[in-house]
């Protein structure tokens, strides 16, 4: 069995969609799904209690009351489902990471508690980042219709770092019955610049982007072989990455980037500006992968 599908829950008033998407992806991969809590300073809210500081032993056993609920209804709506639960103390990025190092992907909530319009993305959601080592799906986007389609974002200049991030797209394409659509952005200088006009010519500029589909290409081809049972579409766009990017994920059900592995210790994944702008701003669900 492959490693469970682990599932950070910070409100429990307000995780259905999560909770939804962690179910399905604990299903298509046969595998556990592991229901986890981190309580910190504060017991989880709680119908007919009063929100306030309490001891290590109240937040602990609220905490299980929550998460032992949560696991009954699910496994009445879900039967054969295998589920287990995880009241953590602590800071709730360190545990989540900690617990899920032998998943096979964990899944966090997309969007911030603390009530700031800027905020788009919770800061737990965010940090987990810094300490998984496993892949981290952020859900955001409540779409009710499906596109059938697995987006991978890549670096075409650089196909072999990017290869874990290339195969976790086609695997999640296979087991979705859906198709890859593969896009690199190719950061146009004439948007950088004031005069950026006179930085690449119309010329340049068309033989960087025949390039870009060649190396795009190479990159797809091993994959295609291996997933001959997925339907795989590609397209190279000049213009600013992050904000093509962004838009893009308005075409599928999942977009999958990559983070860098950390190489230090007990360190996960950095993530540079791009990725940080489709987590913040992607219609879809996204998938981070570690790459090395």
């Amino acid at each position: 069995m492959n490693g469970p599908v682990v599932v950070g829950i910070d409100d429990f008033e307000h995780s259905d969609h999560l909770i939804t998407t962690a179910v399905r992806e604990a299903q298509t991969r046969g595998t556990a799904l592991w229901l986890a809590h981190a309580y910190h300073g504060y017991a989880p809210v709680t119908p007919g209690i009063p929100p306030g500081f309490a001891s290590e032993r109240i937040l602990h056993d609220e905490a299980e009351i929550q998460l032992q609920q949560l696991s009954a209804k699910l496994e009445a709506e879900y039967p054969g489902l295998w589920i287990r639960t995880a009241a953590m103390a602590g800071p709730a990025t360190a545990a989540l990471a900690d617990l899920a190092s032998p998943a096979s992907l964990l899944v966090v909530g997309g969007r911030g508690a603390g009530g700031f319009a800027g905020q788009l993305l919770g800061s737990v959601s965010l940090g987990v980042l810094a300490h998984a080592h496993c892949p981290v799906l952020v859900v955001r986007g409540d779409r009710d219709h499906a596109t059938d389609r697995v987006m991978v974002g890549i670096d075409a200049t650089t196909p072999v770092t990017g290869a874990e991030v290339v195969e976790f797209a086609f695997a999640e394409a296979a087991r979705r019955h859906a198709a890859v659509y593969a896009f690199y952005a190719w950061e146009d200088p004439s948007l950088l610049y004031a005069y950026g006009g006179e930085v690449f010519t119309h010329d340049q500029r068309a033989m960087a982007l025949k390039h870009g589909r060649e190396e795009l290409a190479a990159a797809l081809e091993p994959w295609k072989q291996l997933y001959p049972q997925v339907t795989v579409s590609s397209e190279v766009i000049a213009g600013l990455p992050a904000k093509l990017l962004v838009e893009a994920t308005r075409l599928a059900d999942l977009v999958v980037i990559g983070g860098k592995a950390r190489t230090h210790g007990h360190e996960g994944m950095r993530i540079g500006s791009i990725a940080h702008a489709v987590l913040h701003h992607a219609d879809c669900p996204v998938a981070i992968v570690p790459q090395h």
